[in-house]
């Protein structure tokens, strides 16, 4: 299972200060390279063209090596200085896939990001464990992956997940729930996060003011949170496809905006359905950028489940 936000933000500051310092010491704690090559029978990594350690590629993106304890760190980032991130990966010392992960943008507001974050497990101590894909409101600073707007397409290939986001005006100043059901409407995991001032909020924060709701990202149902934001226990998949509309119940909340995400080829493509409070409702359709090691795993990637919780069913 994956690690919560809180803890995903400690251990990633901690990763940040611990290279930070070491840097100083050790310059080859850290590599940048223009391509990756992953074999698709043997999960080998192996990364080409090594490019200077400052400012690495001020156009283009690249691959950056980070080296500590039993585990290589690979990201593949966006020109420098940038912040876009399209994969994170971790390797073991002999150079195997363990994970990989991309979060990726799905809804921008004054309410804050919203991400779709997607784990793939590669390691044999995962045993082809299916992908953890869930939805979640996380701060604005963080490495990510931007959406691209596209116009109405029909190419959006197979469902993978569904995704349902509301958004509260309520302490601290919004409250987003988000819904991640696999792709036949099944309820897999909820999240409850709060923000202020356009930015997420730590959930210590949000659960003082709230004590008696679940709140940040939880791998089950939790029927008094999820109907306290009038959330469905299930999605009716085949029906709003049919027939679109807003499947969110009334609650006594102020509701700012209500998105049903269709999530198509493990989230390359997201079919995007705002309701607003009028009664409105509008269609958009993002795409997101298919990487060289997108493509290098898609064959593993095609032999994995995807949208199911962490340990394969929802709890």
């Amino acid at each position: 299972m994956s690690l919560d936000k809180n803890s995903r933000f400690i251990v990633n500051f901690l990763l940040f200060s611990v290279l930070a310092a070491t840097t100083a010491r050790c310059q080859h704690l850290l590599d940048n390279f223009q391509t990756i090559t992953i074999d698709s029978d043997t999960l080998k990594v192996k990364l080409g063209g090594l490019l200077p350690l400052i400012s690495p590629s001020p156009d283009h993106d690249f691959y950056q090596r980070s080296s500590g304890g039993n585990t290589i760190s690979i990201a593949h980032l966006g020109p420098d200085g940038s912040n876009i991130s399209y994969n994170s990966f971790v390797v073991d010392a002999d150079g195997a896939l363990i994970t990989r992960n991309k979060i990726q943008v799905l809804m921008q507001g004054s309410y804050g990001t919203v991400f779709a974050d997607s784990t793939y497990y590669y390691g044999k101590q995962y045993n082809h464990g299916p992908t953890d894909f869930h939805v979640e409101l996380y701060f604005n600073e963080g490495s990510h992956e931007p959406a691209e707007r596209i116009g109405i397409t029909n190419e959006v290939g197979e469902l993978s997940a569904i995704s349902m986001v509301r958004v509260f005006r309520a302490a601290p100043g919004f409250l987003v729930a988000c819904a991640t059901y696999d792709r036949t409407g099944r309820l897999l995991v909820l999240s409850v996060d709060g923000s202020e001032n356009g930015n997420w909020v730590h959930s210590n924060e949000i659960k003082a003011l709230y004590p008696n709701l679940d709140v940040g990202t939880i791998y089950a149902d939790k029927p008094k949170t999820r109907e306290y934001f009038g959330i469905p226990e299930t999605f009716p998949i085949a029906d709003y496809l049919q027939q679109p509309q807003n499947e969110a119940q009334k609650v006594p909340l102020a509701i700012y905006s209500d998105t049903v995400n269709l999530h198509y080829q493990r989230n390359r493509y997201v079919r995007q359905d705002t309701f607003g409070v009028d009664g409105s409702h509008t269609t958009e359709f993002l795409r997101y950028t298919v990487t060289p090691e997108d493509w290098q795993l898609e064959p593993i990637d095609d032999r994995i489940k995807f949208g199911y919780s962490a340990n394969g069913h929802a709890e």
